[in-house]
């Protein structure tokens, strides 16, 4: 065989391994947070909340990885948008992710201040173990939205609902759809004064009361903060509701409990909250509306209204594209999934 050919053979071959020095310092230990029960750290990230942990937190290392990618890791999803307009698009895509993990055993989810129909339907389509749903400040879910989705809940115990749009046929198929609801809050901003400008309007403010009546026989916990229903409407939930234990009228301010109406709630329910008392620790900012007749008829008699979610922004329908969850994959919005 010619030199040349020699030469060209021998550095095609693998270089011999060197012996390893028995003075090689060890490899690093692992940071002390991969050796953490993988509950532990899941509970991590939930408090941590879904938007950090799915742009940062499951970037960090494979054991976080593996973690995020655990359907029981997102069984509860809790997303709250700081009310910025420029987070809406971001929340609502890794709300769908966060969905998407769950394969099926999301049981408790809740949403404020974005979500709009198609987000509702994509959460209905894929959780049909759902049992607890909240929905706070959704200006973008209409009225009949619920209605469209019930049918995929058939498990739902608690549902919660925030300055939300609500039709009286949401809450008559929620309540034909949903047998097992224990526990229903439609809290609103509260109204002050007559119901002259509601009467004006040819609003009858009791047809949500008579709903909930006709249609949720089951319920034990009710809340009706700001409801504008008067005695007829809460004799009606006393009738139709009869496993009540507790009850939340606050600035409801059209209900006098000075009736026998009174005698009677503070009979059959265990916790009353009456129309004027305090709402120290309530959850949400209460406002009050006024009801004045000697306004301009231009906004309905109805003045100095404040909506503790009070937005002029118009929301876009968002269309959904399939995210790549391979690490390292970057979208053109700069997600890494």
């Amino acid at each position: 065989m010619p030199k040349q050919k020699r030469y060209e053979w021998r550095i095609k071959q693998k270089p011999p391994q060197k012996a390893a020095s028995s003075s090689s310092a060890p490899p690093p230990p692992s940071p002390p947070w991969v050796e953490l029960p993988r509950e532990i750290t899941a509970d991590i990230f939930r408090r941590v909340g879904v938007v950090d942990t799915l742009l940062n937190a499951q970037n960090v290392c494979n054991s976080w990885w593996e973690v995020c990618h655990d359907p029981s890791m997102w069984r509860v999803i809790d997303m709250r948008n700081p009310e910025d307009m420029e987070m809406d698009v971001v929340f609502h895509k890794s709300c769908r992710v966060a969905v998407d993990r769950s394969q099926g055993q999301l049981s408790k989810i809740n949403i404020e201040y974005f979500g709009n129909n198609d987000l509702l339907k994509y959460i209905a389509e894929r959780s049909n173990q759902l049992r607890h749903l909240r929905l706070v400040g959704c200006d973008n879910i209409s009225k009949g939205s619920l209605a469209a989705v019930a049918k995929n809940f058939p498990l739902l115990e608690e549902l919660h609902i925030y300055l939300t749009s609500i039709s009286i046929v949401d809450i008559e198929v929620i309540g034909r759809s949903c047998s097992q609801l224990k526990s229903f809050t439609l809290n609103v901003c509260g109204f002050r004064g007559g119901l002259t400008g509601f009467r004006r309007l040819q609003i009858n403010v009791n047809d949500q009361a008579h709903a909930i009546a006709l249609n949720m026989p089951e319920l034990q916990h009710l809340a009706l903060f700001g409801n504008t229903m008067t005695n007829e409407g809460l004799c009606a939930i006393l009738d139709g509701c009869p496993l009540l234990e507790s009850l939340d009228l606050r600035h409801c301010y059209s209900i006098d409990l000075e009736e026998d109406v009174g005698t009677r709630c503070r009979q059959q329910i265990i916790d009353l909250k009456c129309p004027h008392d305090c709402t120290h620790g309530y959850e949400l900012s209460a406002q009050i509306c006024d009801d004045n007749p000697a306004d301009d008829e231009s906004d309905h008699g109805l003045s100095n209204y404040y909506n503790y979610s009070d937005f002029d922004y118009t929301y876009p329908d968002l269309e959904y594209d399939d995210f790549n969850y391979l690490a390292g994959d970057l979208d053109d919005d700069g997600f890494f999934w």
